[in-house]
């Protein structure tokens, strides 16, 4: 027990006075004092020992506790010339730890979400991808070929970037003009709802969904459709969005791929930004793949990205060409060579707008779809169409192949969105496809291809191809024309076309680099074929060119092309006689003069 002195009485005189326990009135009591004292005294005061301390009393515990944070308080002030404060109270360090918990506790629950997904993209690429063990003996010895070429090409590009470094890194970065180096990161990944909605384009102001975001309530609005489009659905569209309370403009394009060239894609982008526009304007495009493109293409131009938003009205921009993040128009060389990666913010798909297709533009939809189920889909989407016997309107069953074709698409683009990998199935039978899509778009052509058409025809020579190297049987290539005639697609090219025209072409498409063409090739059908994880592998060009003379149609067959230059699209009746003429030409690829008698498509 503490021994009392005298110079204590008066704490004691105060503790009875005030009823209150000894050990409280005399911190109290002290901590009055500190208040008026010198710095000096008050020093002295705090340097005695505390008064009454009995260390099994509660009361003295209180008051030892006072004390300390007194004389800390006491320190704190006159160390930093300013006023002390007592340590957080206990209430406080425990409120201060629940908070740092919970943050740790979102942390560990964010890590745990990263791992999964970094586990579910490993499980969607071994999914895609299969082991040397379950090839046969020809499929891996097609791989070990290919991987040798990969890795020939891929020495090949080295040595040429290492020459052509080397030269400018003799004459680069020698002068005498420093700099200060800064750094910024750009590019958050952006997340697109594709949603599935029947009847919401003759009635947008009837949807249970949001369509255009609310913070584009005050500005601009843009629709962009086709001539076809607007007659069906434009103003009844637009006018459901007026109702809604938005200011929405109208823009009609050409129809097809009139409307995807730089000089439209110029005069609409100059017409929206006369009209005028803010940062929140959007523009919403009704219509096919082409109004989709050429929308899209101006919303990520001006003011550097404005808000998108697809409404697709054909088959082939509902399965493909709307589901996307590729916005792009035509240059003279070629298709879709002048574009950007660009998100839309939604993408809403009314399978009822089918029905008021031409029957010939299902056909162009199928293409796509066949593509997926030949190249990534087996168990739901190819066994829908191998057991589908009715009606290709039929919409309940196209509303089922477009859903499919939408989740394969999407699970694809989420983990490769620049098709460098797993997303190489989108491209498949493209290779040959846009060349031969190119080739039959040009003057004096008689057949003209839509892409759909051209795609399909594009699957037989990649089948071809993937038989010719050994990664797949020649079953797959009767399976793929099997399947493309029972939807009314061609399988043979237009006879009017020249090897040589389709590989010239073929050097003016993204996937021909200086080493060479790159192709999609199957394993067997629902799979590709890959080499270590990569899956656009390289061919040479005469392998391209047999698989293509394989594919060619003979001389006087009739391919009644789609294209949205064609006849079809005119709606032109050109005569057999025509056609026949037309097409049994001594040279092929050779076109024809205006004043010939046959009706010309392009």
């Amino acid at each position: 027990m503490a021994t009392v002195t005298p110079t204590n009485a008066k704490y004691e005189a105060a503790a009875q006075r005030s009823g209150a326990p000894p050990a409280k009135a005399a911190a109290s009591m002290m901590t009055a004092e500190k208040s008026t004292a010198s710095l000096d005294d008050l020093g002295k005061k705090l340097g005695e020992p505390l008064p009454f301390i009995k260390v099994d009393s509660e009361q003295d515990l209180y008051a030892l506790e006072a004390y300390r944070q007194d004389y800390a308080s006491y320190r704190l002030g006159a160390m930093k010339g300013a006023k002390g404060e007592r340590p957080p109270s206990e209430a406080k360090i425990y409120a201060d730890l629940a908070t740092a918990n919970k943050a740790l506790t979102d942390a560990l629950a964010k890590v745990s979400e990263l791992q999964q997904t970094t586990r579910d993209l490993e499980a969607i690429r071994a999914a895609y991808a299969t082991r040397d063990e379950n090839l046969d003996g020809r499929q891996r010895e097609a791989r070990s070929h290919l991987r040798d070429a990969l890795y020939k090409r891929q020495d090949a590009k080295l040595r040429r970037v290492e020459t052509a470094m080397r030269d400018v890194l003799g004459k680069a970065a020698k002068g005498h003009i420093e700099a200060s180096t800064y750094h910024f990161t750009t590019g958050a990944p952006v997340k697109t709802d594709v949603l599935v909605a029947r009847g919401v384009v003759k009635a947008p102001e009837h949807a249970a969904f949001e369509i255009i975001p609310k913070t584009a309530a005050s500005s601009p609005i843009f629709v962009f459709t086709d001539e076809t489009v607007n007659g069906l659905y434009g103003e009844r569209f637009v006018d459901g969005f007026r109702r809604l309370g938005y200011d929405v403009t109208k823009i009609v394009v050409p129809d097809g791929e009139d409307a995807k060239t730089l000089d439209v894609f110029a005069e609409l982008a100059d017409k929206v930004l006369s009209i005028g526009i803010d940062k929140h304007s959007i523009l919403i495009s009704l219509g096919g793949g082409a109004v989709a493109n050429v929308c899209g293409f101006i919303a990520s131009t001006l003011h550097r990205g404005i808000g998108l938003i697809h409404f697709p009205t054909t088959l082939l921009a509902q399965c493909d060409a709307s589901i996307s993040h590729k916005q792009a128009v035509n240059a003279p060389h070629g298709k879709n060579l002048v574009g950007s990666y660009y998100a839309p913010l939604k993408i809403v798909v009314d399978p009822d707008v089918l029905v008021t297709l031409d029957d010939w533009l299902l056909p162009d939809g199928f293409g796509e779809i066949v593509k997926h189920a030949l190249c990534q889909d087996t168990d739901v989407l190819l066994k829908m169409l191998d057991d589908h016997d009715g009606d290709l309107l039929d919409l309940d069953f196209l509303e089922r192949a477009v859903r499919r074709t939408i989740e394969l698409k999407c699970e694809v683009i989420d983990v490769d969105p620049k098709e460098k990998r797993e997303a190489v199935v989108l491209i498949y039978g493209h290779e040959l496809a846009h060349a031969i899509e190119t080739v039959s778009h040009r003057p004096g052509s008689l057949c003209c291809l839509s892409h759909g058409q051209a795609v399909a025809i594009g699957c037989v020579v990649s089948a071809r191809v993937s038989v010719a190297l050994g990664c797949c049987d020649s079953s797959v290539v009767q399976r793929t024309i099997d399947l493309c005639e029972k939807y009314h697609l061609p399988t043979t090219v237009p006879p009017d076309q020249s090897i040589d025209a389709i590989m010239r072409a073929l050097r003016k498409t993204k996937v021909y680099t200086t080493e060479g063409c790159q192709f999609a090739l199957l394993e067997r059908v629902g799979r590709l074929f890959n080499v270590d994880g990569e899956y656009h592998l390289p061919v040479d060009d005469a392998i391209i060119r047999e698989a293509t003379e394989a594919t060619m149609a003979a001389p006087g067959t009739v391919i009644l092309g789609a294209g949205s230059s064609g006849f079809l699209r005119r709606n032109k009746k050109p005569s057999r006689a025509d056609l026949v003429e037309a097409a049994d030409k001594n040279e092929p690829g050779a076109g024809w003069t205006l004043e010939g008698n046959a009706p010309h498509a392009c």
